[in-house]
């Protein structure tokens, strides 16, 4: 439109220059370049990175370009009806009316401006009209030109109230939506603060629980009383229900906005339950509570391929809830069931307790975050457990509920939780400890590590192997060791004083020769799939995640040694 604008006032301007003297058209060419002044003041004004500043500095520009746009457009005006010509009468009116036209229905404008711009347009059309030879005598001329401005002046006048209205609006809208922005990245900020501090937090938390889990599973490979065994087992179970606690937190804080995703692996159901009975087991004691498991299909096998974090948090989350419902002397039970389908199997794993019933008006809600039900209000709690473990099995395309306990019309005190999906079998799991690999030869192993404590679990992990273990305390030293002497494998920890990992990896595969390439792996808890992906594009063969699995510790000796054997 303005574009348009600017093109029919050029054309104006050459009718002016091919048929009017030369003042007159030196006033078409002023009237031009006073328009192309308006227009650039608004194309800057479109591409000023602060509308709200530049909406207020382009009004008074505007204010005044218009004015002198008008003023001029109506002394023009004025110079051709100084021709005493009735055609030229018509063609100053015309102009006139045009650049009332022009000026009234320009959008966004203060009441300020609007009076600014039509009372030239105005004042020269009356001049215009009036016979100045007898200016009291009737005129329907006049009259006709009275008529058709105080029409303009009143539509024009109408659209004006709303432009501005409108106006006001978008500048409100504007100002919104920069605090909008701003709030957007303050949100933005804290959330990659809070991502930050549970890395750091994880990291520092996995280094103790490193220690414990890897002393824990090189006291259950010693000759124990099976006492001693049973509570090493418990120690080892409860350490990695504790890791994957880690893992879901950090996955649920890294994967926002991303969606969730589903960790498969193969599990043994009855294994995750058995965990979780003597983890929790202790507990239920301590409460007065009778804690039991009863396998309804002891001949089926229930290793399926499944996240177990996630089967694991929602069975955690209606054990919990039960023993918080159920009062002392009171019974909370466990219970597996399943049916075969060809290659899968369909799961159904129940919580029984002794708490309050719940209502069926109730039961929708029950697993909706801090909405309350008469359960939860008796409790005292947020229901957020029982989301999590409705918002797990959705994402495992299962389903989640909760019944009377007690059958037909005649329930007792009571409710059962219950959760159920279908998982494709899987080869069974191995289950109790791992034991060391046979090695035909020892195996060299430099391992940078700079926690003592991590070092220790280390050497206790390997001390049954034949290894020969050569610690180093960071990067450099790490240098200088694989400088000295050959290494059949280098573990690697990634964050280390003087040197960190990544970079004595990127150091030992640009000077190691040509040919010759030994094997590095990352010790770490930071295991993203980015993170992984930054480790090999800097050379190491892979990531060996903190706690320690020892399982993946053995399998990385028996490659390694197999890699030497056929050399």
């Amino acid at each position: 439109m303005a574009l348009s604008r600017l093109a029919l006032v050029a054309c104006f301007v050459a009718l002016l220059v091919s048929f009017t003297p030369w003042r007159m058209a030196a006033l078409g060419g002023l009237e031009f370049a006073l328009y192309l002044a308006l227009f650039a003041a608004t194309k800057v004004a479109s591409r000023h990175p602060d509308p709200v500043k530049a909406s207020e500095r382009l009004r008074w520009q505007s204010d005044l370009l218009m004015f002198l746009l008008v003023t001029n457009a109506c002394w023009l005006a004025v110079q051709i009806r100084l021709y005493d010509d009735p055609i030229m009468r018509v063609e100053a009116a015309l102009l006139a009316i045009c650049v009332l036209l022009f000026a009234a229905l320009r959008l966004h404008m203060s009441r300020f401006s609007y009076a600014l711009g039509v009372a030239p347009p105005v004042g020269t059309l009356i001049w215009i009209a009036i016979d100045w030879s007898d200016p009291l005598a009737i005129n329907h001329y006049a009259l006709a030109m009275l008529l058709f401005v105080a029409a303009v002046l009143l539509v024009t006048s109408r659209q004006q109230a709303t432009d501005r209205s409108l106006t006001q609006a978008m500048r409100d809208l504007t100002r919104q939506n920069a605090a909008l922005a701003l709030a957007t990245e303050d949100a933005r900020a804290a959330s990659q603060a809070k991502t930050d501090l549970l890395a750091v937090a994880s990291h520092e938390i996995r280094t103790p629980l490193n220690a414990v889990l890897g002393f824990a599973q090189a006291l259950r490979s010693e000759t124990l009383t099976p006492g001693q065994a049973n509570l090493a087992r418990g120690i080892v179970e409860g350490g990695q229900q504790l890791t994957r606690l880690l893992d879901g937190v950090l996955n649920l804080s890294h994967l926002e906005g991303r969606g969730d995703q589903l960790n498969l692996t193969a599990v043994d159901l009855r294994d995750v339950i058995g965990s979780a009975m003597r983890v929790w087991g202790p507990h239920a004691r301590d409460l007065g509570l009778s804690f039991t498991f009863t396998d309804a299909d002891p001949t089926l096998s229930f290793c399926v391929m499944a996240d177990a974090a996630r089967v694991e948090q929602a069975l955690v989350a209606l054990i919990s809830n039960a023993m918080d419902a159920t009062p002392s002397n009171g019974r909370v039970e466990v219970r597996l069931a399943g049916a075969a389908k060809g290659d899968t199997l369909s799961v159904l794993i129940e919580v029984a307790d002794a708490g309050p019933r719940v209502p069926p008006e109730d039961r929708p809600r029950i697993f909706a975050a801090f909405d309350q039900t008469g359960r939860g209000r008796v409790r005292g709690t947020s229901g957020v457990g029982l989301a999590v473990c409705a918002r797990n099995l959705a994402l495992m395309a299962g389903e989640v509920g909760v019944a009377d306990l007690g059958e037909g019309n005649d329930p007792v005190e009571g409710a059962v939780f219950w959760f159920a999906f279908d998982a494709a079998v899987a080869a069974r799991t191995p289950v109790g400890p791992v034991g060391a690999p046979p090695l035909a030869e020892v195996i060299r192993i430099l391992a940078a590590e700079d926690n003592p404590a991590n070092r220790n679990v280390l050497a206790a992990l390997l001390g049954s192997t034949r290894v020969s273990l050569v610690f180093a305390e960071d990067g450099a030293q790490a240098l200088d060791a694989w400088r000295s002497q050959p290494f059949d494998l280098i573990l690697m920890d990634v964050n280390m004083p003087v040197l960190g990992g990544r970079e004595a990896v990127r150091e030992i595969r640009r000077a190691e020769p040509e040919g010759v390439r030994i094997p590095i792996w990352m010790l770490t808890a930071n295991a993203f799939d980015e993170d992984v992906a930054n480790y090999l594009a800097d050379g190491a063969d892979g990531v060996l995640r903190k706690p320690i699995d020892l399982a993946e510790l053995f399998d990385l000796l028996a490659r390694t040694a197999g890699d030497l054997g056929q050399d």
